[in-house]
């Protein structure tokens, strides 16, 4: 009889989305990784000494070699720590942290910057900057129109909408909305702290995940004023102290998988993309039953074919790989290994889904790893991308961008 895991792996292979393809064989990729500029910090947010970065830095990558070159300054900007790509790959938009944000104090302003895409160098085009409305901005997106950008206030417990100018360039904020509530950790869940901010594949709804009252918040969206209304339901709960960090659709849209960071767990949901509603169908741990110290699970993404799912998590500084079972969207483990580094606070797929690349924030580095089509598991390869303080990744393809206004 054919063992389980081989079945689900034929079945996801057959039903695979269509849009997935496989890159030309000379296709090549820039990747981009945010730094934090001002210092290195222990697991506990103590500064160890003066980070090297200087904003965002650009790489070329071939994925038929798995080579990568050496990474080039291309915007120099305070603590991007975390950024998002229009949907024509024209413009990136990342927000910057207050220096002081991500040590003891979280009480001051953030910012957000508009480049304009060169493609030629990768380099990147100062077009903006303008208030991210919040403090300790942790994350940003951009709409399926490419003309909203969004963003999640952690400091202040709060969102904001900011509406694109036809150049890319940012205008006026539409839509703030304040989180209220607290749970039940005495110094993380005092208060909101939203960690994500993302949109559903049909561009109808936003989801919010909030580490500080352990909610996933679901507000209506409408793409053409850049407005947000909350849904009824409004939120979703998750178990009191898990501290919901990032939520990601699988490419068919009908499902949404939560990683907690506070209680190293992973929850699968049902999307009911009519009435925006999500339905808890699986929980999973994610931190090793041995592992003893302090754990902070961090990303979540999924294979561009749908059938398989990654996780990230710090302390145990392991990645996690998941086989998806595509009519329930139940998950499977795989794999669990090392991250290569301390601290994986962020990593990527290629758009071929042939790579992962992990960025180690503690360790500076940032480690390719080669996936096995078959089975979904990671290998280490022997390219390593050393930079300062790396803790966000993502690619577009080389020379598609225009630097140009719609």
């Amino acid at each position: 009889m054919m063992p389980r895991i081989l079945l689900f792996v034929l079945v996801m292979g057959l039903l695979a989305p269509a849009s997935w393809v496989s890159a030309a064989p000379d296709q090549q990729y820039l990747v981009y990784f945010g730094t934090y500029t001002g210092f290195h910090f222990t697991r506990k947010g103590v500064p160890r000494g003066e980070s090297s970065s200087k904003g965002i830095y650009v790489s070329r990558f071939r994925p038929s070699t798995g080579e990568v070159s050496e990474p080039q300054l291309a915007a120099e900007i305070i603590n991007p720590s975390f950024f998002a790509i229009d949907p024509a790959h024209r413009f990136l938009y990342a927000l910057s942290e207050d220096p002081q944000s991500v040590g003891p104090s979280r009480d001051q302003g953030s910012f957000v910057s508009a480049y304009a895409i060169q493609p030629a160098s990768g380099k990147l085009r100062l077009l903006n900057t303008v208030p991210s409305g919040g403090t300790a901005t942790c994350h940003i997106s951009v709409d399926q129109t490419g003309r909203n950008v969004l963003v999640a206030n952690f400091g202040s417990s709060s969102i904001t909408v900011l509406r694109v100018n036809g150049d890319g360039s940012l205008g006026n904020q539409s839509a703030f909305i304040q989180h209220t509530g607290t749970s039940v950790d005495p110094f993380y869940q005092t208060r909101p702290h939203p960690h994500s901010i993302i949109v559903s594949p049909d561009n109808r709804f936003v989801l919010v995940s909030d580490l500080g009252i352990d909610k996933v918040m679901v507000y209506r969206f409408d793409a053409a004023t850049g407005s947000l209304t909350p849904n009824d339901p409004p939120f979703v709960k998750v178990k009191p102290g898990s501290g919901p960090r990032h939520f990601k659709f699988d490419p068919s849209g009908q499902f949404g998988y939560l990683i907690n960071e506070m209680g190293g767990t992973l929850y699968a949901f049902r999307w009911d993309a009519a009435r925006g509603v999500l339905r808890e169908i699986q929980q999973l741990n994610l931190i090793p039953a041995d592992f003893i110290g302090d754990y902070h699970s961090a990303e979540v993404a999924l294979h561009p074919s749908g059938r398989f799912l990654y996780t990230s998590s710090r302390g145990p500084d392991t990645i996690g790989v998941w086989l998806r079972d595509p009519v329930t969207g139940a998950l499977e483990p795989i794999q669990q290994t090392s991250s290569r580094g301390l601290l994986p606070r962020d990593f990527e797929i290629d758009p071929t889904g042939d790579y992962l690349f992990v960025a180690n924030q503690a360790t500076d580095n940032v480690v390719i790893f080669r996936i096995q089509g078959e089975t979904g598991r990671i290998l280490p390869t022997r390219q390593v991308v050393k930079l300062d303080t790396p803790v966000c990744v993502q690619f577009i393809p080389a020379g598609q961008g225009t630097g140009k206004g719609r």
